[in-house]
């Protein structure tokens, strides 16, 4: 093990960064159902099972800034999305995820239990986030430490979110502990310093996406928030 990991395992916890969409809000399921249902009509008739194909493939690349989804999905599925159909997509799955989306079952109870202060750091704007978060009674919890990585321009898997949110604390990337349930997002983090644990509680097939987590560099996988706390203090003690 090198000095370097040495010291990050050793760094005392003292501050955790959550993604937002599939973390704090169950919104994942919400923008899988709308972007599938937006695409699909572009799909072209010739190509076998296009349709669950489709499914399969936002799902993996739920994480990702929604326009960033797009140009592989459109690339991928030679949709030829225009700038106009990017736009209405993007205002679907905005609208869609700021208005019908709950809170993560167990979360408000987790994070109430949790004494180390708190940031979010996600790929969505900031509009979303924020509305989001107010419509599950979370954005208390959170304000003055939320961050964009749509806003910052440099989105995960780029590192910057992440570092963002250190920086808003004003502790080193080493001091925090993340939360994220991405391929995406885990990469940000590792790519920022930062520890970070996988969530699959709301994942549309656990045991694949744990694997991936794992794979990416998440520390451990957990299923259900009610864990949350444990898991932390372990880290933090």
């Amino acid at each position: 093990m090198t000095d370097s990991m040495d010291n990050a395992m050793t760094t005392h916890i003292s501050h955790l960064i959550c993604d937002c969409d599939g973390v704090l809000l169950d919104s994942e399921s919400i923008a899988l159902s709308v972007l599938h249902r937006q695409l699909t009509p572009y799909l072209s008739p010739s190509i076998p099972h296009a349709g669950p194909a489709l499914h399969s493939a936002i799902a993996e690349r739920l994480g990702m800034m929604t326009d960033q989804l797009l140009d592989e999905i459109n690339h991928e599925f030679k949709l030829e999305l225009a700038p106009a159909d990017y736009s209405a997509i993007n205002l679907f799955v905005s609208r869609a995820c700021s208005e019908e989306v709950n809170p993560v079952p167990g979360v408000r109870q987790a994070l109430a239990a949790i004494p180390l202060p708190k940031a979010v750091a996600s790929n969505s704007s900031l509009d979303r986030i924020r509305a989001g978060l107010r419509r599950c009674d979370l954005l208390e919890q959170f304000e003055g430490h939320i961050h964009s990585g749509y806003e910052i321009g440099n989105p995960k898997p780029a590192p910057d979110v992440y570092l963002a949110a250190a920086a808003g604390f004003g502790v080193s990337p080493q001091q925090c502990i993340a939360i994220d349930d991405s391929v995406t997002g885990v990469r940000s983090a590792v790519a920022a310093g930062i520890r970070v644990i996988g969530f699959i509680g709301v994942a549309h097939d656990r045991t694949r996406a744990g694997a991936r987590l794992l794979a990416a560099g998440a520390e451990w996988i957990f299923d259900d928030m009610q864990q949350l706390a444990e898991l932390l203090g372990r880290q933090t003690a």
